[in-house]
């Protein structure tokens, strides 16, 4: 497969990102399912997982380069990208080139085949990124998540640290008490017993964060 058919793979998948996000009915299953043919990539790599409404992609960036300053070697996957697709899996600060790309993807595509279920773009860009890293043994990947949280693509890793940025009404109506539906949704990508970092100061959606037991819980305006 070449970078071309790569493409043209992905394009015949349901592009979820391509239409406004829903809290009801989504499900981890497929994702699930596409990882364990792949032999669970993702348990080999030790994760920072970022969602928020807003920064998502800057907090990323800043967490890399912390990391990479350390001497640490770094993959990140976000999204969406702007030029070319390849902007969205990245180690050390380079992204991915086009053939290593193409050749992810026709792996990739051999394990989808074997899935119980297709898995949609997004889904399957994200069980991308989490091969890549496996594969060349990164100490650790910053994942910023697509939607929300608790049912996104990326919620397979078990994180290391989560990061919670903001909460606003990303694709909600806005109707009812949206706050704290989006809270948490967002709150399912934290894991007992693991550090949180969370930046939204609200105090009518900490507790939904607290509920997940996170330790130790970091908070904007009290520890940073």
């Amino acid at each position: 497969m070449d970078f071309q058919g790569a493409l043209g793979f992905l394009d015949r998948h349901v592009n979820l990102e391509a239409t406004a996000g829903r809290v009801h009915g989504l499900s981890l299953d497929v994702m699930r399912g596409l990882v364990a043919c792949m032999g669970d990539p993702q348990q080999d790599v030790r994760t920072i997982h970022v969602t928020g409404t807003n920064g998502k992609g800057s907090v990323a960036a800043m967490a890399a380069s912390l990391l990479d300053a350390l001497g640490l070697r770094v993959g990140v996957y976000s999204s969406p990208h702007v030029d070319t697709i390849r902007e969205r899996l990245a180690i050390g600060g380079t992204i991915i080139e086009e053939e290593e790309f193409a050749n992810l993807i026709g792996d990739l595509a051999r394990y989808a085949e074997a899935a119980s279920e297709t898995p949609s773009y997004f889904e399957l860009m994200t069980a991308a990124a989490l091969l890549w890293f496996a594969n060349e043994a990164v100490d650790v990947a910053v994942v910023e998540v697509g939607l929300l949280g608790r049912f996104d693509a990326t919620n397979v890793v078990e994180s290391d640290v989560a990061v919670v940025t903001n909460i606003g009404r990303d694709h909600t109506d806005g109707q009812g008490d949206w706050r704290r539906a989006i809270a948490g949704e967002k709150a399912g990508i934290v894991r007992a017993g693991r550090p949180l970092v969370l930046g939204e100061t609200a105090i009518d959606v900490r507790d939904l964060f607290l509920a997940e037991q996170p330790d130790p819980f970091f908070e904007c305006g009290r520890d940073f």
